[in-house]
This record gives C-alpha cells, sequence and structure tokens, in this order.
C-alpha cells in the first residue's frame, strides 16, 4: 500500500508518532497534519489504519518499550534517534500485539529502515526484531513481577510508575486494577445534544435511524453511544453542528455552573471550546461569554466551530488565563483548568508519557495562579466551577482548600446527581467520577462562591 510521494503505512506512522513525542500534539492533531501531505484513492482508508496503529502503539508504549529493551544490548530504546525508535515499537507492536507474521512485520519495518537510514542500522533493526520474533513476554513479566511487583503491574497495563503508585493509595489495590482495565478498554464516546438545532428526543430517533443505538444518560442533554454502523462524525447532523461529541463527565460541566440568560460569563481556558459552546447553548445565545485561550491556534478551530454550532454570544479572546483582566466583574467564571490529563487515559494514551511529579507541581501551579485570577474577575456574589480531567487530589481537592484558605472562595454545597464523592475533608462537596465506575473519563468538579 503506497501513497503520495510513496511514503508506505509504515513511515506515516512513524511520522505522527515522532510528531506527538516531540511536539507534544494529541494523536489527532498529528494525524492532521501529517495527512495534509497525503493524496490518493486509499487515504480515507489508510487514515483509519495509520489512527489505529498510532493509538494503540501510544496505549501499550511502555510495554511494546519494556519488550525492546529486554533484548536490545548496552542501549535502550528510548534513547535511540525518536524516528527509528518508533519504527521498531511499530515492528514489535505488529508481531506481538497484531500478532501479523514475524518474517512480514520485519521486512516491512526494515524496507524503511534501509531507505531512511543505512545497510548497517537495517541489519541492527533487523537483528533485534529477529531476537523479539522468539522472545517470550510473559515469562519476562513473571520474572519481573517476582522482582518488583509495581513495575510489573506499571508494564502489564502500560501506565506511567508513578499513575501505578498514586491510583493504588488513593483507591486500593482492587479498584486500581479495574481502573488500569478500564484505562485500556476502547473509548466509549457521549453526543450532547445542540438546543439551538434541535432537541434530544428528535437527536436520539436521528440517531437510531442511521444505525447509531444510544441510550440516555444522568446528564439531561447527553447520549451514550452503546454501538454504529456508520461512523458518527460522518452524518450529516454532526457536520451541521447538531451535535457535539463531548465526554460525559466534560459535560456536566457546564449544568454545575448553571448558567441564566443575559449573565455575564468567563471561560478562563477556553480551548477546545466543548464546554463554552454548552454554556452559550444553555444560555440560548443571550449574554455574553468572553472565553480565553493562550492559544491562536485552537481559538481559531475554536472560531469555526462557533459558526457551525450557531454560536453567537461567544468573544474570543488570546490571553493568559492567569493574567487576563476584563473592565467589568463576571456573574460566572468556568476553570477547567489545564492539568496531567490523568483521567484522560483512555480517551488519550499519549498524555500518559508525558507528565512526572516536577511538571505536575509546575502544572499545579498554573491551576493556582488561575484560581487567583478567576477570584479578582468574579463579581461579589459571583459563582465559579472548577474543573480538571485529573485523578490527582493536589490538583482537585488540595486546589480546592487552597481557594478557600488562601483567596477567599467560598465552597458551594451543589447537588451533585450522579458520580463519587472526593477526598479530605471536603469530599462530601465535590464531585468525581471514575472511568471503571461511570465509564467516561476520570474528572473532578466543585462550585465556589465569592461572598
Amino acid at each position: 500500500m503506497e501513497l503520495f510521494y510513496k511514503i508506505t503505512l509504515h513511515e506515516l506512522i512513524a511520522d505522527i508518532l515522532t510528531i506527538v513525542d516531540e511536539r507534544e500534539y494529541s494523536s489527532k492533531n498529528a494525524l492532521e497534519r501529517v495527512f495534509k501531505r497525503v493524496s490518493g484513492k486509499d487515504k480515507e482508508r489508510v487514515r483509519g489504519l495509520a489512527h489505529a496503529y498510532v493509538f494503540e502503539i501510544e496505549k501499550w508504549k511502555k510495554k511494546i518499550d519494556f519488550i525492546g529493551n529486554s533484548v536490545l544490548k548496552g542501549t535502550k530504546i528510548e534513547e535511540l534517534e525518536p524516528y527509528l525508535a518508533n519504527l521498531l515499537r511499530i515492528g514489535i507492536f505488529e508481531m506481538k500485539f497484531k500478532k501479523i507474521n514475524p518474517a512480514i512485520a520485519t521486512d516491512s519495518v526494515v524496507r524503511v529502515v534501509k531507505e531512511r537510514y543505512d545497510l548497517n542500522r537495517a541489519k541492527f533493526i533487523n537483528a533485534i526484531l529477529r531476537e523479539i520474533e522468539g522472545f517470550n513476554v510473559e515469562n519476562a513479566l513473571k520474572s519481573l513481577k517476582e522482582r518488583d511487583k509495581t513495575e510489573y503491574l506499571s508494564v502489564k497495563f502500560s501506565h506511567p510508575r508513578w499513575y501505578v503508585e498514586y491510583v493504588i493509595d488513593l483507591l486500593g489495590y482492587e479498584n486500581a486494577i479495574r481502573l488500569l482495565l478500564s484505562n485500556n478498554k476502547a473509548q466509549r464516546y457521549y453526543i450532547r445534544v445542540n438546543p439551538l438545532k434541535t432537541d434530544v428526543d428528535s437527536l436520539s430517533e436521528y440517531l437510531e435511524e442511521h444505525g447509531v443505538r444510544v441510550a440516555r444518560t444522568p446528564v439531561s442533554d447527553v447520549l451514550k453511544v452503546l454501538d454504529y454502523t456508520t461512523p458518527i462524525t460522518r452524518l450529516e447532523w454532526y457536520k451541521k453542528g447538531y451535535f457535539v461529541i463531548q465526554d460525559l463527565a466534560s459535560a456536566y460541566v457546564a449544568h454545575v455552573l448553571t448558567p441564566e440568560k443575559g449573565e455575564k460569563i468567563l471561560d478562563l481556558a477556553a480551548a477546545p471550546g466543548s464546554k463554552t459552546f454548552h454554556v452559550a447553548h444553555l444560555m440560548e445565545n443571550t449574554g455574553e461569554i468572553i472565553a480565553v485561550d493562550y492559544s491562536l491556534e485552537r481559538l481559531r478551530k475554536m472560531e469555526a466551530k462557533m459558526k457551525i454550532l450557531g454560536v453567537k454570544n461567544v468573544k474570543l479572546v488570546h490571553a493568559d488565563g492567569m493574567r487576563f483582566k476584563d473592565m467589568r466583574k463576571f456573574d460566572k467564571i468556568i476553570l477547567d483548568a489545564p492539568c496531567s490529563s490523568s483521567g484522560t487515559y483512555r480517551q488519550f494514551p499519549e498524555v500518559k508519557w508525558r507528565f512526572n511529579e516536577e511538571k505536575i507541581k509546575k502544572v499545579i501551579q498554573v491551576q493556582k495562579a488561575m484560581i487567583r485570577n478567576a477570584f479578582k474577575n468574579l463579581k461579589k456574589e459571583g459563582e465559579m466551577t472548577y474543573s480538571t480531567c485529573s485523578i490527582r487530589i493536589d490538583e482537585n481537592e488540595e486546589n480546592i482548600k487552597y481557594a478557600i484558605e488562601k483567596v477567599g472562595f467560598n465552597l458551594v454545597a451543589y447537588p451533585f446527581n450522579w458520580g463519587e464523592k472526593g477526598f479530605t475533608e471536603i469530599g462530601e462537596m465535590v464531585f468525581r467520577s471514575f472511568t471503571h465506575l461511570h465509564d467516561c473519563n476520570s474528572f473532578f468538579i466543585a462550585k465556589l462562591k465569592k461572598e
């Protein structure tokens, strides 16, 4: 299978994986960038194949690297030149996960290495893959389990070691294993209706007529996709903005905010815009929403999406949410804070490999700065919803305690009608969802008020 300029599927996948690694793009954005220079009648089919490969390789990256590093001598797969490392990962993935004939998997990768590099490196990769062919993964895992049980779990379920340690401490061993397993399951899709264009009953009927089986959820305007025959994004109503794809817990944030018609609302970290547009829909295009984000590129994508969804009460502002200040105070604020994304591993497996304790500490400082800035921008008696897609207490409950004790907020006793309680002494008054319990992203929500 060949594409534009004779780029093979394996080269495309290695290109995407390398962009994901080096530029920290999402798999979806990296895929879009690479496929801008791809043409041919096979483009859409190859795009689907490439996306599946990238998603699964990112999901199983630690286990793949464990297999490679068990065979490599004197170096590690992470120390190889990134593109070469990703070609090796593709070979391991095809051989050990997809169960492709080892000779075919090896030959496909070696041919690319020979063309992109030289004969010596082609021979090196060939030798490694030949040795991996006979490598017994289960025996190696059994041996690892005897030496280091935590590392064994980290490799077996392909999660960062810090995450495994954290969730065992947070949830206990049994629930931690359930969460790890759930993070590796197929992504669950949720659909939120756009009330400016249709209603949830009409949308449900339309979807059923087009081979999408759905069920109601605890969030009134969100449907759970049970199965489908046609990809949801190919449906005419999706293209025309009758509905959006949005995670269940994410869609709960706007309801907790409870925006009223005519209010002035600030979204301090707006892109990609799901929550901003949801608030606009709940307000029926009345009032004004100031949507702030530091990424101009992401704001431009929001602008295009606004037109499709019929949103007219949002003003996009390119600014830093830690410092943005408006002349007028706001009735309500959404702070869906930048975070470790440790609740989204099922949806975005690449984020598993981007954070360590040092990076998370820096993110927490950003979260606190945004909380302080939100307080300055809020009217007296104004309310704010704080949310993250993180499992961590230090990004969630501890930040709420900081907002109360150091900034001046009060915690609102919102009547959450689903989800779990949180942790620490404020746990009864905050919301949490977990992937293994609620079949959506692990999420945190709290509602605060400025007295």
